[in-house]
């Protein structure tokens, strides 16, 4: 290969990761091109970027995974190379090819590594020949729906099926009981075939109670490769991780793992930054799962634990240097941790969730806290791309250190807006088990229970008086009448003032009276308290309840308003005080849950259904979700197009009646 440097880096993605790699790039006198749709034409990776070239609409296909724009787009703006991130083209050997056959650097792996490990079914067999442990499966070129449903019967349950030409979660279906093959081997097929183009799926016993380790590798031209440590990713939602950490094998099992990764890297060639994965059983043996030829979503963990920079390792084994570093003189320091943020509700498992991000702020940052976003307040989040709002990471002398960081940096920050799953990391973070490191695959499932978001009747309170008396203050400031007036001068002697708000699906009528300086009576339901305005200004009171005084920071969008304080955030919204009556909806109607598009429907009009049964299947975010009937009945009507986009709440389907015997 031939040594050159780059003066100039295109950078084929969006978001966190394209911002990411921009960063470095700056360090290292680069300049950077953006890429962007028509949802990112201010969004920050394009700002960020030292030049920007729209690509097109911001569906994926149009824009982001469109390979002759993205090539045309570097050649027109001068770029010697393309870093691809994740996701995306990262993976795409045909993009590897279209990069250099237009005489552009591709920053990764080569084509025919990416070929070779982008079907995990020859993966699994050119790993089994270099004698490094597989899990029993089943990766035959029969791949018609009978051969699989015998060769799960085979293998016996639980069973994983798997894209056989993809990753990152999509593609796959855990089976646990006969009944569920048929609709898991179509959902897994279908969802291949729209992600990777490839319908293929392989079959792996699933183990329970397992780990899932991921060694991280980089290997130059001149046969250099090394691994960089493990990654433990074992806490993970539809199949797809939320926290990350390292290190967390001993020695002998970290030696182990490192040198089956290492010997896969000879086994393919491989060069550039990469990921050998493992499942590691509770019996302490490991099995291959796959190799991620691409940066990964957590790779800071591993920067942050042995302070080398892998986005410049991979730029300069680009360029064709070799590799600066040797095994033996790779480092570990303390302990990091990665959480990420996704705009997603738990509490309806895990689906996507849209909006406008209407505060995102943090009073302060702590040593050995790193934040990787490609988001801020206004940013806009659609139903286009991953619902990916920023990564967490934490570096601490030791993992409760570490853990302790991340815990006070996620309740300091404030994301409104829109759901996310910040109180779920918490939850999380702060469980017993995920303390003493006693987490597996399983992790989230055991403890959905404890993890989601409990009803909290402090947080309740406190936020209803917050904004009662948020909205008090702000109207006498915006009266000049009132500003003369005693806080005590009311016109109806007889009645306290009151707001009607809602909060946590409830409404409450919310009163207080004036006690003295500052200090008021209030009186939610049945129960009365006080509460001391220390301060107020635009956006922020701060209020002593219970003897606690606490900052309440507030962001106003139309009627509703976003809380954020020591106790969690919150959203109340102002009710009029004679509402408008509402017409209910039948109870047997089918409501869509997200914004999302109709991926198929799976009904007809006339077709009895009982509770259960699919109706409608919904993507959103690169995710796919299944609508079902909760009644017995007969389809009504179907209100909703195949490839229409709907809204939240938006009737799909209407059924009526019950099944005639």
């Amino acid at each position: 290969m031939q040594k050159q440097s780059f003066d100039k880096v295109l950078i084929a993605n969006r978001g966190e990761i394209a911002v990411r790699v921009m960063r470095t790039c700056r360090k290292l006198g680069i300049s950077t091109i953006a890429v962007y749709s028509d949802a990112d034409l201010n969004n920050q990776h394009t700002r960020f970027a030292d030049e920007a070239v729209h690509l097109g609409p911001a569906p994926a296909r149009d824009s982001y995974l469109n390979v002759s724009k993205i090539i045309d787009a570097a050649l027109r703006t001068g770029a010697q190379a393309i870093h691809p991130g994740y996701g995306f083209l990262s993976e795409n050997a045909g993009f590897a090819d279209a990069c250099a056959a237009a005489g552009l650097v591709f920053i990764g792996p080569s084509s025919q590594v990416i070929r070779m490990m982008g079907n995990k079914s020859a993966a699994r067999k050119l790993v089994a020949n270099a004698e490094v442990p597989v899990a029993p499966g089943y990766d035959g070129e029969d791949q018609c729906n009978e051969m699989l449903r015998s060769q799960i019967m085979k293998i016996g349950f639980p069973v994983l099926i798997k894209a056989s030409a993809g990753g990152g979660g999509k593609g796959m279906r855990l089976v646990r009981s006969e009944n569920e093959i048929e609709e898991a081997i179509e959902a897994a097929r279908r969802e291949a075939e729209k992600s990777f183009g490839d319908g293929s799926l392989l079959l792996e016993r699933f183990i329970d109670h397992a780990r899932h380790i991921e060694m991280q590798i980089i290997g130059d031209t001149f046969h250099n490769l090394i691994h960089l440590f493990e990654r433990d990713c074992s806490i993970q939602r539809r199949h797809q991780k939320v926290i990350e950490e390292s290190p967390v094998l001993d020695h002998s099992r970290r030696e182990a793992l490192g040198n089956a990764a290492v010997k896969i890297g000879r086994a393919i060639g491989y060069t550039s930054a990469g990921t050998v994965e493992f499942i590691l059983a509770p019996s302490g043996e490991f099995y291959f799962i796959e190799v991620n030829t691409r940066l990964q979503v957590e790779h800071p963990v591993t920067e942050m634990i042995t302070g080398l920079d892998l986005v410049k390792l991979q730029i300069e084994v680009a360029e064709g240097k070799p590799l600066a570093i040797r095994q033996d003189e790779v480092q570990s320091s303390g302990h990091a941790i990665e959480a990420r943020l996704y705009a997603e509700d738990p509490e309806h498992d895990f689906l996507p969730s849209t909006g406008t991000i209407c505060d995102w702020h943090l009073t302060e940052t702590i040593e050995g806290l790193r934040i990787d976003t490609g988001v801020e307040r206004g940013t806009e989040i659609g139903i286009d791309y991953d619902p990916l709002l920023a990564k967490f990471i934490s570096h601490g002398v030791d993992r409760d250190d570490a853990r302790r960081k991340l815990v006070y940096t996620l309740r300091k920050f404030s994301v409104q807006g829109l759901k996310t799953n910040r109180e779920f990391l918490l939850r999380a973070l702060e469980n017993e088990d995920f303390r003493i490191g006693k987490t597996d695959t399983g992790f989230i499932s055991e403890h959905y229970s404890e993890l989601i978001n409990i009803p909290d009747e402090l947080l309740d309170r406190a936020s209803l008086a917050a904004i009662a008396l948020y909205l008090q203050k702000q109207w006498q400031k915006s009266d000049e009448l009132s500003i003369n007036l005693p806080p005590v001068f009311r016109n109806n002697p007889f009645r306290d003032p009151s707001v009607r708000l809602r909060i946590s699906g409830m409404e409450a009528d919310v009163s207080w009276r004036h006690i003295e300086a500052n200090i008021y009576r209030i009186k939610i339901f049945d129960s009365s308290f006080e509460a001391l305005v220390v301060s107020c200004y635009a956006g922020e009171i701060r209020l002593t309840l219970d003897g606690i005084q606490r900052v309440f920071r507030i962001t106003e969008v139309g009627n509703r308003f976003y809380l954020h304080s020591s106790l969690g955030s919150q959203v109340v919204e102002h009710l009029p005080r004679h509402p408008i009556r509402q017409v209910n909806l039948e109870h047997g109607t089918a409501h869509s849950p997200m914004p999302g598009q109709v991926l198929k429907i799976m009904v007809e009009a006339g077709q009895q259904v009982i509770a259960g049964d699919p109706l409608v299947i919904l993507e959103a975010m690169k995710m796919e979700h299944t609508m079902r009937a909760v009644v017995d009945g007969v389809v009504e009507a179907i209100l909703v197009n195949q490839g229409e986009v709907v809204r939240p709440g938006q009737v799909l389907v209407q059924i009526a009646g019950e099944i005639k015997k």
